[in-house]
């Protein structure tokens, strides 16, 4: 497999040296990193929405074009938006990036997946978005007949099969005419989303128990203690649905989703090939209850590593409220997983970042910073794509931090 790092010249940059990529072509793969509306020393450029998503978007193009892909080859997108006091509603911000988007995505649109986020890294940021695309390769659109629709006017469809590859855009709540189900109610919100996720699959002739990387977004506005019992509620509805080798899994805990009421979103990437491997590592840190996750998996010569977390074998959290001490635990687990898979952080193209922090303005930044140079301290000089995004918090009490990541293995 041709391994190629894409650096597009004169791109927007980070406030900080670090060893991080803008993506990476992987054969007919190219994975592109999240991408913003920023200049070249990591200030936000555009203050609305419209102005921000269009750089985004043009951004994006350009990491396509220098990889021979463009802007139809996209079979997957991740938008990351921010919800607080001064922003949209979240369902105005939605109509408003998809305004933009659907004057790019061309019929047949990538499977996709809008998250509410508390922040980004720099300040005056409204919005984050990063893709894969592949081109040269079989694939095809995944739209279930009589499946949810999301309106909105942009062209995109519930999953890709790609070769033995599917993707599995966010699952949601809805009817055909995609009002929100069951309102406040996290089990049957759980249970809908779940059917929606196996209908996709069903339509590649697969099932959950080739679900190898399953993302849950959910809503709750406790604290403390209260956030894990609820994690812990809706994760004995998840039981229900996966295998006993269930897929490498990262949970977030998010701000208001488009739809009052919404309280979760699944998505998901699968294989149907057979020759794959479950990560386990001895002594690795656990969840706070028997759960079907696993903490990775290697397909051929690529591997998934699931949400890493600072935790104790009891999922009590490591380090409380130090972000350098955590920042240092979730990659050594991170480091576990990947040489139990026969990997190492060079082989790694993909990283995802989701922080918590309290904070607002130039301290964000800061706190990205402190915990960057930590990060780029495990990775070598031509380091992954990467996204990285402040979320509300996380199932365990005082984490800060969560990675899961993409390897592919050369040779």
């Amino acid at each position: 497999m041709r391994k190629h790092r894409i650096m597009p010249a004169g791109h927007w940059d980070w406030s900080m040296p670090v060893t991080l990529s803008q993506g990476w072509q992987l054969g007919d793969l190219i994975v592109v990193g999240g991408q913003i509306s920023a200049d070249d020393k990591g200030r936000a450029v555009g203050g609305d929405i419209e102005t921000q998503t269009r750089n985004i978007m043009e951004f994006i193009g350009r990491v396509l074009g220098e990889a021979g892909a463009g802007f139809g080859d996209i079979v997957k997108q991740n938008v990351y938006y921010v919800v607080d006091d001064e922003s949209p509603p979240a369902d105005e911000i939605v109509r408003r990036i998809d305004a933009v988007r659907a004057e790019y995505c061309p019929a047949p649109g990538p499977v996709t997946t809008e998250t509410p986020v508390s922040g980004l890294a720099f300040e005056g940021l409204l919005l984050e978005i990063d893709a894969f695309a592949v081109v040269g390769e079989d694939k095809r659109p995944l739209m279930p007949e009589g499946h949810w629709s999301r309106g909105n006017g942009i062209a995109c469809v519930h999953g890709w099969q790609v070769g033995d590859w599917v993707f599995v855009g966010a699952q949601r709540s809805f009817n055909g005419d995609g009002s929100l189900r069951d309102a406040g109610d996290i089990a049957a919100q759980t249970r809908n989303c779940f059917a929606g996720v196996a209908r996709v699959l069903g339509e590649a002739g697969a099932s959950m128990d080739d679900l190898l990387r399953l993302n849950t977004y959910y809503r709750h506005e406790s604290t403390g203690a209260d956030v894990t019992a609820f994690w812990e509620a809706l994760t004995r509805v998840r039981m229900e649905h996966l295998p006993n080798l269930g897929p490498a899994g990262t949970g977030l805990r998010v701000k208001d989703f488009s739809h009052e009421g919404e309280l979760i979103q699944l998505e998901g990437i699968a294989h149907l090939g057979r020759d794959r491997r479950r990560i386990m590592p001895a002594g690795h840190w656990d969840w706070s209850m028997p759960v079907k996750f696993s903490q990775g998996w290697r397909v051929g010569n690529v591997v998934f590593a699931g949400g890493q977390i600072s935790a104790d074998r009891k999922g009590r959290t490591v380090g409380p409220g130090d972000i350098a001490q955590q920042t240092e635990n979730v990659f050594e687990s991170l480091i576990a997983v990947l040489e139990e898979a026969g990997a190492g952080m060079s082989d790694v193209v993909k990283l995802n970042t989701y922080y918590h922090y309290e904070g607002s303005g130039t301290s964000v930044t800061e706190f990205w910073e402190k915990m960057t140079e930590v990060r780029r301290r495990y990775f070598p000089p031509l380091g992954p794509a990467a996204t990285a995004v402040r979320v509300d918090g996380y199932a365990f009490e005082d984490l800060l931090i969560e990675v899961e990541a993409i390897a592919v293995v050369e040779g």
